[in-house]
Formats: structure tokens, C-alpha cells, sequence
């Protein structure tokens, strides 16, 4: 019985579909699904266009921020090198401050005797403070040219070592120097304006040899006249 009810139903829904009626209705709800999930898919789509524009700017953004850092570690690294090569100058000028140290402590007792005046305290530290003095560079050429005059040129090398030190580290004290180093030209004629005559040298003449070089102010004045021989 239940088959014959069955196969009654089937009968009933094969001739239900055929009519037109049935046919367009349901076409309706297929549509109507079709668009209902069509309207679906677009608000998904203008979702996720929204999340693109977003990440867009937000990348946009990065790049901005990447491009900012860049430029600051462009910066950075520019005055990283500018320190490291005032600090590989600093050290160099230091080792040349130890080792003129070390030779000053080479020079005779006599010598030590009459620098200790000048360069007072016991360390490297000290002896480039009381060396970049003016008055202690000043008393250091007079020891010096002393020395020379009096025939004691031993130990010139060294000492004039250490004046031309202190006299650069001085100057650099000052944007613009108050002092530079008298030029002086080998063969050029004596002049007892200009130069001091150094012993065992000729009345007059050319210079042969230059022993310690003087040095002037900014505006020309000669402060030190170099001592040369002829």
C-alpha cells in the first residue's frame, strides 16, 4: 500500500513540474537564491577590497617610516666615522705624546734637570698639559736655542721634536692661530732682521743649515727669530 501511495506521489510530482507554473516559480526561488548569494559574494569582495586599500596604506606607511630610519642610519653612520677618525687621529697624536715622553726621559740628566720647569708631574697626562702652554712652549725654545748657542747640539733632535709637538697642538687650539712657523729657505741670503746667527758660523753669507725654526704671529711680527747657520 505504502508503494502505491509511493508511486501515486511521484506520479503527482512528475505532472506538478511539467506545469509552467511550477516551472517559473521555481525558477524564481533559484534565482532569487542565485542573487541572494551573488549579493553575498560582492559585499565579501568589497570586504576584502576595503582590507587590501587598508594594507595598502599601511605598507605605504612602512615604507615612509622605512625610508626615514634609512636616512637617520645614513646620518649615524656618517658621524660614526667622523668620531672613529677623530678617535684614530686622537690616538695617533697620543702615541706621539708617549713617545716624545719616552724620549725625554732618555735625554741627560742635566737637560731633565732644566725641563723640569717646564714640564712638570710624572706622567704622560701631565706632560701634554704643561706641554700645550704657551709660556711653557715659549720657555722650551729659549732652553733650546740656549743649548745651540752655547754648542750643546746633542740632544737638539729630541728637543726640537718636542717643540714642533707642543707647537701644532697648540695651534690647534685656536680656529685661526695666533703663531706659524717662520719659513725659512736653504741657500737663501743671512739676514740679522730675520735670523739669529748660530755658532761656528760666517759673518755673512747663506744659510746652510736651519737648527730651530722660529716662528711668527697672524700678522707677521716675528716673535722667535729662527736660529740658522752659514
Amino acid at each position: 500500500m505504502n508503494r502505491e501511495l509511493g508511486d501515486g506521489f511521484l506520479e503527482s510530482l512528475m505532472v506538478s513540474l511539467q506545469d509552467e507554473r511550477v516551472i517559473e516559480k521555481i525558477k524564481a526561488i533559484a534565482e532569487a537564491g542565485s542573487f541572494n548569494q551573488m549579493g553575498e559574494y560582492k559585499e565579501l569582495l568589497k570586504e576584502k577590497e576595503k582590507e587590501i586599500a587598508r594594507l595598502q596604506q599601511e605598507i605605504e606607511s612602512k615604507k615612509e617610516e622605512i625610508s626615514e630610519y634609512q636616512i637617520k642610519i645614513t646620518h649615524l653612520n656618517g658621524k660614526m666615522e667622523a668620531y672613529f677618525a677623530e678617535l684614530q687621529k686622537r690616538r695617533a697624536d697620543y702615541r706621539e705624546a708617549e713617545e716624545l715622553y719616552e724620549a725625554v726621559q732618555q735625554l741627560s740628566q742635566s737637560t731633565k734637570s732644566s725641563l723640569k720647569g717646564i714640564f712638570k708631574g710624572g706622567s704622560v697626562q701631565e706632560f701634554i698639559v704643561c706641554g700645550v702652554q704657551y709660556e711653557n712652549i715659549s720657555s722650551l725654545w729659549d732652553f733650546i736655542k740656549n743649548e745651540i748657542m752655547e754648542g750643546r747640539e746633542q740632544e737638539r733632535e729630541i728637543l726640537l721634536a718636542l717643540f714642533l709637538y707642543f707647537f701644532q697642538e697648540y695651534s690647534k687650539t685656536y680656529e685661526t692661530p695666533l703663531y706659524r712657523i717662520q719659513q725659512v729657505k736653504m741657500n737663501e741670503v743671512f739676514r740679522e732682521d730675520l735670523y739669529i746667527r748660530a755658532l761656528n758660523s760666517k759673518i755673512s753669507g747663506n744659510i746652510t743649515d736651519i737648527l730651530l725654526p722660529g716662528y711668527i704671529s697672524i700678522n707677521g711680527k716675528t716673535i722667535k727669530k729662527s736660529v740658522v747657520r752659514i
